[in-house]
């Protein structure tokens, strides 16, 4: 199944409002201009987020549904050419409860949850090619 289209339309200048299918909207616009995502914050997101929710269950088993599920996704450009080289996405959990032998274990399916599901980083990790066109 496809995904469904993710609609762009310009707020004001270099101000834009991306809607998805179901109505939810963000904001984006340049880092220097105010506190909207900029495409590549939503690029780490993207990543972030896919990576948490492909663990979630995971997680919530072996440390309670309301366990704390935090996330931190840092990134490095090559700013001259333009383009993001690499990106961490890190988990920050509390497994204190846990023995050392069920955090490893811990670690080691969160890892291969985020492995086999995470469509964002199956789609970056090789390069996704991007066909610009026009209507």
């Amino acid at each position: 199944m496809n995904p469904t289209p993710v609609q762009i339309r310009r707020a004001a200048p270099a101000k834009f409002v991306a809607t998805n299918a179901r109505g939810a909207e963000i904001t984006i616009g340049r880092s220097q201009d105010g506190a909207d995502f900029s495409p590549v914050e939503l690029l780490m997101a993207a990543l972030g987020a896919c990576a948490t929710l492909s663990a979630d269950s995971v997680i919530s088993r072996r440390l309670g549904d309301d366990a704390a599920i935090d996330m931190v996704v840092t990134a490095e450009k090559d700013v001259e050419a333009d383009r993001v080289t690499s990106v961490e996405t890190k988990f920050e959990l509390d497994m204190a409860k846990l023995s050392e032998a069920d955090q490893a274990q811990l670690v080691k399916l969160v890892t291969k949850a985020v492995d086999l599901t995470c469509t964002v980083s199956h789609s970056v990790e090789p390069g996704t090619p991007v066909k610009l066109t026009f209507a």
